[in-house]
Order: C-alpha cells, then sequence, then structure tokens
C-alpha cells in the first residue's frame, strides 16, 4: 500500500425490523385521509413556463401572477391528489382529455404519443393542463387566465412578459 493509500473499514450494517402498514389503513398526517391506491400525484418534471401564453406573468409588482393564486393552486392540487382518477373525471375539477382543435396552442411538437390532460383549479381561477400517465399527473402548463381555450367571460388571451426570479 502507498504512504497515501488508507484501508477503509468496513460500515457495520444495522439491521432495523421492517414495518409494513397496509395502505387501506394508513391514515396521513394533517388531513387524516386514507391513504387510496389510486389516488393522483404529480410530477413537474415536463412543465413549461416559456410559453407567451403560460408563464406565470402578471399585473403584480413583480410582474407574476400573485401568491393568492399560487395558494388556489396549492389547494387545488392536494383536492385533486386526495381524489381517484374517476372521482376526478366528475368533480368541481372537471378532467378531461384536451381536445386540441378547440384550443389556442399547438400540441407540443416533442410528444405526439401523450394524451393531454386538463383540470381546473375551480369555475374562475384557471386550469393546469398536463400528460397523464398511470396515476401520476405531469404538469406541462399552468393557465391562470383560461388561455388554453376560448372561455366564455374571461375577455380572450391575456399574455404577460415572462417573471424573471431577480
Amino acid at each position: 500500500m502507498g504512504k497515501n493509500s488508507k484501508k477503509h473499514k468496513a460500515i457495520e450494517q444495522i439491521n432495523l425490523p421492517q414495518v409494513t402498514i397496509p395502505k387501506e389503513k394508513t391514515i396521513l398526517p394533517f388531513n387524516g385521509e386514507v391513504v387510496k391506491e389510486h389516488g393522483i400525484t404529480f410530477s413537474f418534471s415536463c412543465f413549461d413556463r416559456t410559453s407567451k401564453f403560460f408563464n406565470l406573468g402578471g399585473k403584480e409588482k413583480d410582474g407574476t401572477i400573485g401568491g393568492k393564486w399560487f395558494l388556489r393552486l396549492l389547494d387545488c392540487l392536494k383536492s385533486v391528489s386526495n381524489k381517484t382518477f374517476e372521482e376526478l373525471k366528475s368533480s368541481t375539477h372537471d378532467l378531461h382529455p384536451v381536445d386540441w382543435n378547440n384550443t389556442n396552442v399547438n400540441r407540443p411538437t416533442n410528444s405526439p404519443q401523450c394524451k393531454y390532460w386538463q383540470f381546473r383549479l375551480d369555475k374562475t381561477h384557471g386550469r393546469v393542463i398536463g400528460i397523464l400517465i398511470d396515476s401520476v399527473f405531469y404538469v406541462v402548463w399552468l393557465d391562470p387566465y383560461h388561455n388554453f381555450t376560448n372561455s366564455e367571460g374571461y375577455g380572450g388571451v391575456q399574455k404577460f412578459t415572462e417573471p424573471k426570479l431577480n
């Protein structure tokens, strides 16, 4: 062994007892909900806020949509994640497939094989557009201004400068 070589001590492995709690009996903290096997989870790995329609710019002093909208979004994501796919289709969130013939934007070019879905935060505060694979909803666009489709009563497409984070 060379001068700078050191012998590595083996890390002692500790065997902890495995505790398995059946999913149907697992109660989540804070909301007291029972864990559902087919609840929706979210990924933001496909999230895009570079689009002129969905960049989350707005009229706030800092050029963003504002904090209240994000609180509504988080409440919505919590609500959606506590429901099954079937429950979401008939809920206030109105989960349904995107009909690209009725949108103000084109389907993203790099995902022709993906089926896109949308759901709403509530009746007036916009929607979330993404890809649903198994029970994971991959968020692509957040649409606080109803820019995705021409929704009656929302004043048409609204465009804002992309907010900067500095």
